[in-house]
């Protein structure tokens, strides 16, 4: 039977004692029921990571909100009147036909990729007396322990209210913001405090963690520890064929028909033109909102139009999914993003990148954007930062490169991998905790 990289990793653990024919049960708690093509790709790479260490593998299936409205969108309800809402929607323009495909193929590829708990939940108090049936809980990855975000309750990632007092450990989870605020510290401090091992995305949560009077492990975001060659196999992609033209994929976190998204809009056509490449583009969000009012309807329909001019010739890819997602990262040229994840990928698959750095405006982007520089500075090579679409653009006219360093990011894999199966047998050997 031919084997692929990642099964190498089986042969070098022993979660299982002698005589003990029953494998390690280990959920992921991390934020793989959305839309965000980052977010449910991590999961997954952790899911098989742990998979590779010979853990029996479920994703805990938490929702974001009671309603799981952060994947399904205006079809969580299924209510008539949400879909008379979602018909009209349609009817203007508005993109909810290719939201509501991306919104299917995700759900697709959680469905069929991910080991989902025969549970699910919003809040731990919806499972109270029940047992997860797991062994250890590991947290993480992505941005699971934010505060800046609105929609985040990092609480329920610290484990706060968990039946049966599970183990638990944390994998490259993020705090992505400089501290906690006072507000937030004693939750943190009873949080942590409940884990047999933390590591980190970023070298800043380090330092967070250390301040609380915790020890941290800054380790690699779980999609480095999966081959680029399993990437492609597991998840079928398809190389492209000889002789093709070379590819920009782009994937900029903005919504269909923006005002903002026109100028880049414009830019990437230029480019186009001058190389003579083709140019696919990846949006955060596939739909505008609904006009309320005539003028509103007529500015919708302006912008719709302007968008339709400008995005001529470009490959708008608005109802991708995930497969979708890692098969153009795998086939492009160049990659040109603000997302920490397309920066993941481009580095897995070898590909010239271009971030774009965001505003000095004290957003949660940038505040966040400590993860691009910490990464680029131990691993790239050449001039990966652009303050505009058109910076970028231009400096992959000029040939100008950007290399991954994959002797350290190889021997990081490792280092990673070994702490994530050193912590499991911690977990193994500690006695159960008691409720």
């Amino acid at each position: 039977m031919k084997t692929t990289p990642i099964d190498s990793l089986q042969g070098g653990v022993n979660l299982d004692p002698v005589g003990d024919p029953a494998p390690f049960r280990v959920g992921i708690l991390t934020f793989h029921s959305q839309l965000n093509y980052g977010g449910v790709l991590q999961a997954w790479a952790l899911q098989e990571a742990l998979r590779g260490l010979g853990c029996d593998v479920r994703v805990i299936d938490r929702w974001q909100s009671p309603t799981a409205v952060f994947l399904w969108g205006l079809l969580a309800r299924r209510t008539p009147m949400a879909f008379a809402r979602l018909a009209l929607c349609m009817a203007l323009g508005c993109g909810r036909v290719a939201d509501t495909l991306r919104r299917a193929r995700t759900a697709r590829f959680i469905r069929d990729c991910l080991a989902l708990t025969p549970y699910h939940f919003y809040r731990w108090e919806e499972l109270e007396g029940r047992d997860l049936g797991l062994d250890c809980v590991v947290v993480g990855s992505d941005q699971v322990w934010t505060t800046a975000a609105e929609n985040n309750e990092p609480d329920v990632y610290l484990l706060q209210g968990a039946p049966g007092h599970p183990k638990a450990i944390s994998y490259a989870a993020s705090f992505s913001t400089p501290d906690v605020s006072e507000r937030w510290r004693r939750t943190f401090l009873e949080g942590l405090a409940r884990f047999s091992a933390i590591s980190v995305r970023e070298a800043q949560g380090v330092a967070i963690a250390e301040r609380l009077g915790f020890r941290a492990e800054h380790v690699l975001d779980p999609t480095q520890l999966i081959p680029a060659a399993v990437w492609r196999e597991r998840l079928g992609v398809r190389p492209r064929p000889a002789g093709a033209k070379p590819m920009l994929v782009c994937y900029f976190m903005q919504g269909f028909a923006s005002e903002a998204l026109l100028p880049r809009l414009r830019a990437l056509r230029r480019f186009a033109k001058r190389t003579g490449c083709e140019v696919h583009l990846l949006l955060d969000c596939s739909y505008t909102d609904l006009p309320h009012g005539p003028k509103a309807l007529l500015a919708h329909l302006r912008r719709l139009g302007r968008y339709l001019a400008a995005a001529r010739g470009i490959h708008v890819h608005r109802a991708a999914g995930p497969r979708e997602f890692v098969g153009l990262f795998a086939n492009a040229t160049w990659v040109l993003s603000e997302s920490f994840h397309a920066m993941m990928f481009a580095s897995l698959f070898g590909k010239g990148m271009r971030v774009l750095t965001p505003p000095d405006d004290g957003s949660v982007r940038r505040r966040a954007f400590s993860r691009f520089e910490s990464f680029a500075g131990k691993y790239v090579h050449g001039p990966l930062f652009a303050e505009s679409v058109g910076e970028a653009l231009d400096s992959f006219a000029r040939g100008e490169r950007v290399t991954f360093d994959e002797t350290a990011l190889e021997a990081d894999r490792t280092r990673s991998r070994e702490w994530l199966r050193a912590a499991l047998d911690r977990v193994r050997g500690e006695p159960a905790t008691q409720g």
